[in-house]
């Protein structure tokens, strides 16, 4: 037997001296711990050459046995001690009833050192015999030690027979202290990880069919009782209510009602009873049964708080941190890193760790109450992982050039948190007081030089310092069953190689690693490489929301004989074979799941299945072996050896939601973290110059070029963000060109993808702008303008720039009547205005005539179409011909199974299946995406005919799962089979499969086509596996694939996908956006004019040409009303279709009752019916509707009456005639401007003027005047408040109003305060005015229905009821027939309410709105309206959002030269209660407009908003600032309000823009950050451009 010694030097000083040789002056290699046991291999005087055994240091070396009079170690005899001891750690004597059983109660490497194996002795505690003794595994490679308080206090909790509940922070150290605690005496323990899908079978009995008979087998906790077993549950607080206290018996009395009939009873009463009464089995309960619970304490962390009863059955302890000085001597002697290097980096997460939680630290050190409240007043930090520095150190040890920051990073990847800007600070700031980096790591500084395999299960990997050749760095690491490959690592580019190197020196680390980044960044690629790097076979679990334990452990099923059976996942498969198992997406895994079941497999190579099976560690298995265990019977025992190669990789996304991100406290114990970037742009050249070798390299320049702007732009305009190219993206137009090397320009419209098609008209046009400068600058010349779109373009922007130089001359002609008469002036002005809406008729006659002609000349040309004017379809010689593009058709074995379909081959349909052929013939999957009724289908049906390819087809719904679109389970004879679903079909039998309605699946389910697209992997529910073939070994054949359960993907195999484009009115979720960059993505779009009055004159050839013009005239008004967001529902060509058939079939009904199935489902809502009615009405059908009378402002009790037709004169208004009273004055007569008794003509001293009924022009003491002085009236200077009573409008000029003293400016803003609040009453007075109120809400009613179903939807998606499993009624779970044939209860499933009991409030919105309620708002009303649009948009905004308040809090303030607040609307969280407060308050708004003081307050209001806003935690923060874009008057420069507006880069702040003078509008957004202002240039549209920016910010999808 080996000779060991335990060191018993060195224990002040961190342990004893390690040399590389026995000579005292060779190199020293770190520490051997103090109390460490280690094994004599040779023994030279004074030298000892040792291996270590138990403890911390080098693995091996030469140590002195004593120093001058001080002996260094100890000679203990031939035993190994129990590398868990501690020379302070010892165990009180616990239960006198325990019984010695066998002197080996540990593995011999386990056994405890003599002062704790003389007490274990001394009660008899031995059971070395016995294999569930807990083997305590390393935590990140180091065996630590419990500490001796809590071992001294849960002893004494056994003694008293108390279970135990021992809370602490997330990680597997509470955990290992249990299985420390368990090991040292001995003890059996029975584990079971707690999980939301934990239920009664997991923890009482599971049924089981054995031969023909049902068996109930024990769960954990009854094997615990029955047996005398710890009982560990851990994860207490991931469990669903009243699951726990199945076991409140148990725990209090040890007794428990079983599944199977029989009944534990507690112990000590087994002497007076019956073995069976009334045929019932009573068990005994063991004395030595404990339970110890484990869980995170809440609410500090997210979970369900405990049931009282439960609660109250357990004695409950904290568990403390490790001090960070005793921490630091773990590490340095475990590691052997750099000392000092390690101490910054316990000084930095010690101050993390403190931060908001002071009580949370444990350094010890003693703080004063102002240093703990400050530290209590700190923000709370992400958790740094408990102990998490060990693989940091180790890191750091076998990389010594590795910056320690950059180490850091691995274990607590900041740079991925979701922080506030006091949370980043905190955390930069103690990473800056340790000298460490806090900007986001780069490098590390090494490259990767080769790998050579070394044994069966382990390679040596060579690094070199970066651009050095030399080796900087050897380590040995697993590797997998496959042969070595480096071929794959050359053709990344630099910086993936970089990547790469990093997750290399985590795997050589010891560590488990999770990839994250954006989608299309290249996680796949990098998890490849790694694979066939180290010869790894992958096994790939996709993650989806809904996933439980069992997807991710064991599946069950039936064999031949109907028997229950277990299989498998390919995780767990992977974990016995020495694979690579990948979790592809665990960012969609329900919160906690991924602990909870994976956690002890990760973390501690070990986990209890359903089964009963446990998988162990390879090292425990290997002891087992080598005390005598024979495989056969720890097989037969319920236990296999997990592969020492296993290797976990997830991957994952980067957090959005920051109040539950997926990278929470506990995910960060499992893994070291890499986040994977986009490539460079030099990076994306290289290789898609490596991989594609097109012929031109230029326009992949240009592209790249445009990604990098495009990403730039993207951060300030979330409208660009779908449009954000990945690499996949740069890869397929690298592709694209190599094939078709003169077909630039399509390329690049590839690159941009369908989703270009959907883009408000102001994002498509910077899109185009910023890729037509990157390919220009590339030497590149592309055309992807549609020339018709551009040529309106241009006409719309003559229009606007004609309607603002009316309107500008309107104003400054008003000024010039200032002083004299002038009718040729007054002529003008009229003339102008009604120019205005003379020209919007002719701009809508002029489109309406466009489509006519179009349509007309199209009827005209019919039959005659050339193929100069189309490509056409052409087969013949097996083989199709659109143009240049050529493609084989197939020989279907099933002919029945290729469709047929009536097609018409329209010229713009005949342009997509060209299109269609180029990708196919790239061996691209498709996706044609567009609105409804417009042929996507019908495409998808003639590609597949025309080239005789047999389809499947699969149609996704709200209720679509994994399960079903992979496999059908079905009962047959008892025995459970799975049917093969189109999916799995086509992929055996290459065919296509036509996914239909994508867009109406959960996001995780449709992703599955994302893996079989992009990877060509999946694992099916019944454990096969679907993969590429380039993936399977050359040398596998038949029986090898069935083997390995292995589905080679037919070669034939393709997937046509089918979605409706993203946003209202679909509602469905953003398939593009979580998949569209793996398929070749088609915009389909409503036919053009020529196309569908070819497609209409096919489906009716009888119909009149005249009728077909007036349709599609109509349908042409109605898209475009659609366009502009006046009208919701997309009109398409499968309603127009459906009219004409209906008109060829009965040609003698009237028009009218064709259409009005189309207008049906709209005719119940009054503003549409009333809408819709003037379009059709502007067709000649149907009829139109009344408008509503405008709404004037100012007092209703001073209004120049109706038929008031008197010249405009100056006038005294002394002695009028015939003056009325109340609303009609009467006629005033008139008089002369020449008046010589007139005497009204001077400059008055602000004051309340006289109401005669009568019009004034310039100066005089009567309200109601325009351009006098101080009176109320409009267009004048000092005057009190305005009054628009429907005078003729004259402006003074600035320096004109600055031409009177201050005191009267002052006067009369004295004057407007005073009577402001007597305006106010009386509007309170008035009460509510139903018609008045309904006239604000009619113009708007369109936009709030549609915008309140969009929130409502958004609103329902989160809060959508799902299927909540594990029900006793409701509907079949296809997943649980097995558990339905042996009887299980709870096999249903049914929709409920997403619970959330325990988890953190969710944060509202908050919104801030900022109103221009400044006086030209007023005093320009009359001109453009915008004082109503904006009450209008006012009335828009509050009604969206009621019944919202909860998700969505606003508030909103009017700015104006009264201040820049100078009006609150209304206040944070409290709306105005139904229509009488809405009314009101629009009401204040015209009020204050009226009364405002001159002057701007625009910069300070938005400043004040955005401080305002931020006052309160939210989800998210948005201010929207709305002003008359009246800078220049006051200098206001718009870089200035920019810098304003952009200040926090928390807040999303908008400038919505109104003004007749478009120039200077569009001059202002251009100031401002891209997507961050918005310009209403007709202000009708005030509301649906609200409207527009809620969608495109506030609610973009996040799915």
């Amino acid at each position: 037997m080996p000779q060991l010694w335990e060191v018993v030097g060195g224990k002040d000083t961190g342990g004893i001296i390690v040399r590389e040789s026995e000579k005292l002056d060779s190199p020293t290699q770190g520490r051997l711990s103090y109390a460490a046991v280690i094994e004599e291999l040779d023994l030279k005087g004074s030298r000892l050459y040792f291996k270590l055994s138990k403890g911390t240091g080098p693995k091996r070396g030469w140590v002195s046995i004593s120093l001058k009079d001080k002996t260094l170690l100890s000679r203990i005899g031939t035993e190994t001690p129990n590398i868990l001891a501690h020379e302070e750690t010892h165990v009180a004597t616990i239960s006198p009833s325990r019984k010695a059983e066998d002197d080996r109660s540990l593995p011999p490497e386990r056994l405890p050192p003599p002062s704790v194996k003389r007490g274990l002795d001394n009660r008899g505690g031995g059971r070395w015999g016995r294999l569930r003794v807990p083997w305590v595994a390393p935590l990140r490679g180091t065996h630590l030690l419990a500490d001796r308080r809590l071992l001294d206090w849960m002893a004494e909790k056994v003694h008293l027979r108390q279970d135990m509940f021992l809370m602490g922070d997330p990680g597997p150290h509470v955990r290992h202290a249990v299985l420390q605690f368990a090991a040292l005496e001995g003890w059996e323990v029975e584990y079971v990880g707690i999980t939301r899908d934990t239920n009664e079978s997991d923890l009482k009995q599971r049924r089981e069919i054995i031969d023909g008979n049902l068996q109930f087998c024990n769960a954990p906790a009854v094997e615990a009782a029955l047996h005398g077993r710890l009982l560990v549950l851990e994860g207490i607080e991931k469990a669903e209510r009243n699951v726990l206290p199945l076991l409140n018996n148990l725990l209090e009395n040890r007794e428990m009602a079983l599944e199977d009939g029989s009944f534990l009873m507690a112990p000590g009463r087994e002497a007076g009873a019956s073995d069976d009464i009334s045929g019932r089995r009573l068990l005994t309960t063991s004395r030595d049964f404990i339970t110890v619970a484990i869980g995170l304490p809440v609410p500090k962390y997210p979970g369900s708080s405990l049931d009282p009863p439960l609660r109250s059955r357990f004695a409950g302890k904290s568990f403390p941190p490790m001090p960070p000085a005793y921490e630091l001597e773990v590490l340095q002697t475990a590691s052997g890193a750099d000392k000092q290097i390690l101490k910054r980096l316990v000084g930095c997460v010690g101050i993390w760790h403190a931060s908001g939680d002071p009580t949370g630290a444990a350094d010890g050190q003693k703080r004063s109450k102002n240093e703990f409240e400050a530290l209590l007043k700190a923000p709370r930090l992400p958790r740094f992982p408990e102990l998490g520095l060990l693989s940091v150190a180790r890191l750091l040890a076998l990389f010594p050039n590795i910056p320690a920051s950059n180490a850091l990073h691995s274990a607590f990847p900041w740079s991925l948190f979701r922080l506030g800007d006091i949370e980043q600070t905190t955390l930069h700031s103690a990473l800056k007081s340790f000298k460490l980096d806090p900007s986001p790591p780069t490098g590390r500084g090494y490259d990767f030089r080769d790998a050579a395999q070394q044994s069966p299960a382990e390679a040596r990997l060579d690094f070199t310092l970066m651009n050095q050749k030399v080796s900087a760095a050897s380590v040995n690491c697993g590797m997998g069953t496959w042969p070595l490959s480096c071929d794959s690592v050359s053709k990344l580019a630099p910086s993936q190689r970089e990547t790469l190197v990093q997750i290399l020196q985590d795997h050589c680390a010891g560590m488990d690693m999770c990839l994250v980044g954006s989608r299309g960044v290249g996680k796949t690629v990098l998890v490849r490489t790694f694979a066939q790097l180290l010869g790894y076979r992958v096994h790939t679990l996709f993650c989806f929301k809904d996933m439980t334990a069992r997807d991710l452990t064991m599946r069950r099923s039936t064999d031949e004989r109907g028997n229950t059976t277990w299989h498998l996942s390919s995780l767990l498969e992977a974990a016995l074979g020495g694979g690579l198992a990948v979790l592809d997406g665990v960012h969609r895994l329900p919160s906690g799941a991924l602990v909870g079941i994976l956690g002890r497999l990760i973390c501690d190579r070990a986990i209890s299945l359903a089964d009963g099976t446990q998988l162990v560690p390879q090292d425990q298995w290997k002891a087992w072996l080598e005390a005598g265990k024979t495989e056969q019977y720890l097989r037969a025992s319920g236990f296999r050896p997990i592969h020492r190669s296993f290797r976990v990789i997830a991957t994952a996304e980067p957090p959005e939601d920051k109040e539950k991100p997926w990278l929470s406290d506990e995910v960060m114990t499992l893994f070291h973290f890499t986040e994977v970037r986009a490539l460079l742009p030099d990076d994306q050249l290289k290789l898609v110059e490596n991989v594609c070798q097109p012929r031109d390299m230029k326009p992949i320049r240009g592209l790249a070029g445009y990604m990098h702007t495009l990403l730039e732009a993207s951060h300030a305009d979330p409208t660009l963000q779908p449009m954000l190219l990945s690499t996949r993206q740069l890869l397929h137009a690298g592709k694209h060109l190599a094939q078709r090397p003169g077909d630039v320009t399509e390329a690049v419209r590839r690159a941009l993808s369908a989703y270009f098609r959907f883009l408000p008209a102001m994002t498509r046009d910077s899109v185009t702008r910023m890729l037509h400068t990157a390919m220009r600058k590339a030497g590149v010349v592309i055309d992807l303008e549609d020339k018709a779109e551009l040529a309106e373009q241009r006409y719309q922007a003559m229009m606007a720039e004609d309607r603002s130089r009316i309107l500008n001359g309107l104003e400054y002609s008003a000024i010039s009547l200032r002083h004299s008469r002038n009718a040729p002036v007054e002529e003008e002005i009229q003339n102008a205005v009604e120019e205005l809406a003379e020209e919007k008729k002719r701009y809508l006659g002029r489109l309406k005539d466009k489509v006519t002609n179009e349509a007309s000349g199209a009827i005209r040309n019919s039959g005659r179409r050339t193929t100069t004017q189309a490509d056409k379809i052409v087969e013949s010689g097996g083989e199709v011909t659109i143009g240049d593009v050529r493609v084989a058709k197939r020989k279907p074995g099933h002919p029945e199974l290729v469709p047929e379909t009536h097609f018409v081959d329209i010229p713009q349909h005949v342009a997509a299946l060209k299109a269609m052929l180029i990708d196919w013939n790239l061996g691209r999957h498709l996706l044609l995406i567009g609105n409804q009724g417009v042929g996507k289908n019908k495409l998808a049906d003639r590609f597949l005919s025309m080239l005789c390819i047999e389809r499947e087809y699969m149609q996704l719904h709200c209720d679509t799962t994994v399960q079903s679109l992979t496999l059908q389970p079905m009962l047959q004879g008892g025995v459970v089979v799975s049917q093969d679903s189109p999916l799995v079909t086509a992929v055996r039998h290459g065919r296509v499969l036509v996914v239909d309605e994508a867009d109406k699946a959960p996001l995780e389910v449709v992703c599955i086509l994302k893996s079989l697209a992009e990877d060509g992997e999946f694992t099916l529910g019944d454990g096969r596996t679907i993969v590429h073939p380039r993936q399977v070994p050359a040398e596998f054949k038949g029986e090898d694939l069935e083997k390995h359960m292995l589905i080679p993907m037919s070669e034939g195999f393709r997937m046509i996908v089918l979605a409706n484009r993203p946003g209202y009115p679909f509602l469905g979720n953003d398939f593009y956006r979580e998949c569209g960059d793996v398929f070749a993505s088609h915009a389909i779009e409503t036919p053009d004019v020529t196309s569908e009055v070819e497609l209409l004159q096919s489906y009716g050839p009888h119909v009149s040409g005249d009728v077909i013009v007036q349709l599609l005239g109509l349908f042409s008004e109605l898209r475009r009303m659609v366009d502009q967001g006046t009208l919701a529902y997309p009109y398409s060509t499968r309603e127009l279709v459906r009219i004409v058939q209906h008109l060829e079939a009965f040609p003698h009904d009237d028009l009218e009752e064709a259409f009005s199935n189309v207008f049906a489902f709209d005719w119940h809502d009054r503003k549409l019916r009333e809408t819709l009615s003037d379009v059709l009405l502007g067709f000649g059908l149907g009829m139109g509707s009344g408008k509503a009378l405008p709404f004037k402002h100012g007092n209703p009790n001073n209004m120049l009456p109706d038929d008031f037709k008197s010249a405009k004169h100056w006038d005294s208004g002394e002695n009028a005639e015939h003056d009325g009273e109340g609303d009609n004055p009467g006629n005033v007569g008139t008089k002369d401007y020449d008046d010589a008794e007139d005497k009204s003509g001077k400059r008055n001293r602000p004051k309340s003027g006289n109401w005669d009924g009568r019009q004034h022009l310039g100066e005089g003491p009567w309200d109601g005047g325009s351009g006098g002085t101080g009176t109320a009236g409009i267009g004048g200077r000092a005057g009190p408040y305005r009054l628009d009573v429907g005078q003729e409008l004259v402006l003074l000029t600035e320096e004109q109003k600055k031409d009177v003293p201050d005191e009267w400016h002052d006067a009369a803003k004295k004057m407007a305060d005073e009577a402001y609040p007597h305006r106010l009453k009386e509007l309170e007075m008035n009460g509510h005015d139903e018609n008045e109120y309904t006239t604000f809400r009619d113009a708007v009613q369109e936009q709030i229905a549609a915008m309140r179903i969009v929130l409502q939807s958004h609103e329902a998606r989160e809060r959508e009821r799902t299927w909540q499993k594990q029900q006793t009624h409701g509907e079949l779970d296809e997943t649980r027939i097995v558990d339905g044939i042996v009887g299980s209860r709870n096999i249903y499933r049914r929709r409920g309410d997403v619970d959330n009991t325990g988890g953190e409030q969710e944060l509202p919105k908050r919104i801030k709105f900022v109103m221009d309620c400044s006086g030209s708002m007023y005093t320009f009303n009359r001109l453009d309206q915008r004082l109503r649009r904006l009450q209008e948009a006012t009335i828009f905004i509050m009604e969206s959002f009621l019944g919202l308040e909860h998700k969505y809090q606003y508030a909103i303030v009017g700015h104006s030269g009264s201040g820049p607040e100078a009006e609150l609307f209304v206040p944070w969280g409290k709306p105005p209660k139904g229509p009488k407060e809405q009314l009101a308050l629009v009401k204040r708004m015209a009020a204050h407009a009226q009364y405002a003081h001159a002057g701007d307050s625009t910069l300070e209001a938005t400043n004040m908003a955005i401080k305002d806003v931020i006052k309160k935690p939210a989800d998210e923060y948005y201010v929207f600032v709305v002003s008359d874009a009246d800078l220049a008057r006051y200098g206001i420069q718009p870089a200035h309000w920019d810098r304003i507006l952009m200040q926090d880069r928390r807040v999303n702040a908008y400038a919505l823009l109104i003004s007749s003078n478009t120039e200077e509008a569009e001059s202002i957004r251009k100031g401002l950050t891209a997507g961050h202002g918005f310009v209403c240039d007709d202000n009708d549209r005030l509301a649906i451009t609200f409207k527009q920016i809620f969608q495109a910010t506030m609610l973009k999808n996040r799915s």
